[in-house]
């Protein structure tokens, strides 16, 4: 069996979740209003890393 467009979709979008989870662990684990970071959109991980960036929390 071939894997759909959607299932290749959601692999990747997983694939840079983790990616960012990774690079946020190194700032903190969980999130102001408690969540994990695992709990979080792409979007939201996305905004996290960047703010984190401009913060120059990443040695």
């Amino acid at each position: 069996m071939t894997k759909t467009f959607k299932s290749y979709l959601r692999e990747a979008i997983e694939n840079v979740k983790d990616k960012r989870i990774e690079q946020l662990k190194m700032g903190r684990v969980k999130m102001e209003d408690g969540r994990q970071l695992y709990e979080l959109t792409i979007s939201e991980l996305e905004h996290e890393y960047r703010c984190m960036k401009e913060k120059k929390v990443f040695f």
